[in-house]
């Protein structure tokens, strides 16, 4: 196993027929030092003077199983900063400059509540994902058989109900004609 004491990720290179221009055992390790700094296949591959399209058929190879695990772990480590950027844009916000007659005067905080949303739902699923919908939770301190003393909502709508269903004032004055009731209204 080739180790290197800055390599994050051990692993093993794929054995290849050897070329001046190929990927040598050299070339993969410092291929997956790279992606693990940056993240990017692209840059990574830029960066030994390799092409992306390589790099994936590497990484198919029957025998590039070591170099494929590194390979998913070097990802891991680019989106785990990923991550870890997403969170600080969520906190904290991102400036937008603020221009008057052509000059930056100042600048505010957009935070992008989508992105927090989307966050708490990744992290925390049980509490905010989608099952945590369907899960009901008790509240503490809150006991459902409790009955509660005086419930303004129940009270207004025994109160409306009460109006709706009173019989109407009879006039005082009898030459005031009430209209008479549509049989055929209910």
């Amino acid at each position: 196993m080739a180790s290197s004491p800055k390599l994050p990720i051990p692993f093993e290179p794929v054995p290849v027929r050897p070329r001046h221009d190929g990927w040598t055992a050299e070339r993969q390790i410092a291929f997956i030092e790279k992606l693990a700094d940056c993240g990017s296949i692209s840059a990574a591959a830029r960066h030994v003077g390799m092409s992306r399209e390589s790099a994936r058929k590497l990484r198919r190879r029957p025998c590039g199983r070591a170099f494929r695990d590194a390979f998913d772990a070097a990802l891991d480590v680019g989106y785990a900063e990923l991550e870890e950027a997403a969170m600080e844009r969520s906190k904290k916000g991102v400036a937008r400059p603020v221009f008057y007659k052509g000059e930056q005067i100042g600048e505010w905080r957009h935070y992008d509540e989508r992105l927090t949303m989307f966050l708490l739902r990744f992290r925390r699923r049980h509490r905010f994902g989608p099952e945590a919908d369907s899960l009901p939770r008790p509240i503490p301190g809150f006991d459902d058989d409790e009955q509660i003393p005086f419930d303004p909502e129940e009270e207004l709508a025994g109160q409306l109900d009460a109006i709706d269903f009173a019989p109407e004032p009879l006039p005082e004055d009898p030459e005031i004609s009430w209209p008479e009731a549509d049989p055929e209204e209910p």
